[in-house]
């Protein structure tokens, strides 16, 4: 018997090597997905994808054949966000799996098409948001003054690209910029578009510094010639006449039956001898792209030693000295013209609003007396 039991062990074991035993699953094994950044990256084309709205009972969203930037469909949206806490719509642009833009996004830009549904619009009010796995997120307003191919959204297509390392990326933004999951859309106030193509493409500073540039080149330039100081128009057009310890400052009429602007001050022991000058009711001027040929010019006289500075400020704060009193010879017996060429300026390089002039400002630095005849911007 044990002979048997032994005979048959051992041929058991010369048939082990033919026996091939299959490897078991004993749980269920998921592999996260492989970061992905150079594969086309589309929230919206031609119906395609999987984008949500939440946008309850303060607005509408749907694909509609209406009309299109490319191909037969685009996004119909109208909100009013008055009576919702939050409304929006997203999608991702890598099939949900994280992209990785922590080196790419300095090369890449959001970028859709936009026109209005009837009326023209120069801002859209909508904040986007690059929004990783955990729900943190970088939250950027897309600006059209700043993105905007064009001066003002129409009832025709115009491009809004957003460089992607325009979105805030720090401490104070919890986002994990190498696992982005989505791009979220958040509406504010309200509004009525059509959108299309919402894509990420390749970009760079370059083509966005050529893209500014190029809508510089669309907007109105301003007048070459412009009259500053309008005769009958004093009290309108001038602030600071408030007669006072330290000024006075009114329009007189000169023996010749001209008027004039009649400047007496004293700054040595007061801080308020200055007053502005606006031509245009208080509106903004405009002296976009004229600075290369026109010159601020001003017929004045003054007594001896009178000293003064003139300045131009915009409506963003920045200011600039058109001239000072040190550099010029004035007298009181005849009249001197001042003209000071607009390029020397660099309203540019100083970042004015070119469109957004505020007015001419004039500062006693000392103590004086000043006829000004004229004041104007000039091309000859």
């Amino acid at each position: 018997m044990r002979k048997l039991v032994f005979i048959a062990f051992t041929l058991l074991l010369a048939t082990c090597d033919s026996i091939k035993f299959q490897e078991q699953v004993l749980y269920d094994k998921y592999e996260f997905p492989a970061s992905r950044e150079d594969d086309e990256q589309v929230f919206f084309s031609e119906g395609t994808g999987t984008m949500w709205n939440s946008l309850f009972n303060c607005g509408n969203f749907e694909i509609s054949n209406q009309v299109a930037y490319s191909g037969k469909s685009s996004i119909k949206l109208d909100w009013n966000k008055a009576k919702c806490e939050w409304i929006g719509f997203g999608n991702s642009f890598n099939n949900w799996q994280p992209t990785d833009l922590s080196e790419s996004r300095f090369r890449k830009a959001l970028s859709f098409y936009v026109r209005t549904q009837e009326k023209t619009a120069r801002a859209i009010p909508i904040v986007a948001n690059l929004e990783d796995f955990s729900g943190g997120g970088s939250y950027y307003y897309i600006d059209a003054g700043k993105y905007l191919y064009g001066l003002e959204m129409d009832t025709t297509w115009k491009q809004i690209i957003v460089p992607l390392w325009h979105f805030p990326i720090d401490e104070e933004n919890e986002v994990d910029i190498s696992s982005i999951k989505q791009m979220k859309f958040q509406l504010e106030g309200g509004g009525s578009f059509f959108l299309d193509e919402i894509t990420i493409i390749d970009y760079s500073q370059e083509k966005y510094d050529k893209m500014r540039a190029d809508v510089e080149l669309m907007r109105p330039k301003g007048n070459a010639n412009q009259i500053i100081y309008r005769e009958g128009s004093f009290e309108e057009d001038v602030w600071g006449s408030e007669n006072n310890e330290c000024q006075t400052l009114v329009e007189e009429i000169s023996k010749n039956e001209t008027k004039q602007i009649h400047w007496i001050y004293n700054s040595k022991e007061c801080s308020w001898a200055k007053w502005g000058i606006n031509w245009n009711g208080w509106y903004a001027m405009n002296l976009r792209g004229i600075d290369e040929n026109s010159s601020f010019q001003i017929k004045i006289k003054a007594t001896k030693n009178s000293a003064f500075k003139v300045f131009i400020h915009d409506f963003r704060g920045h200011k600039a000295e058109v001239f000072t009193s040190k550099t010029q010879t004035i007298t009181s017996n005849d009249w001197t013209i001042i003209n000071v060429p607009m390029k020397n300026l660099n309203l540019k390089d100083k970042n004015f609003a070119m469109d957004q002039i505020r007015e001419v400002y004039f500062e006693g630095t000392g103590e004086g007396e000043v006829f000004i005849n004229e004041i104007k911007i000039t091309d000859k």
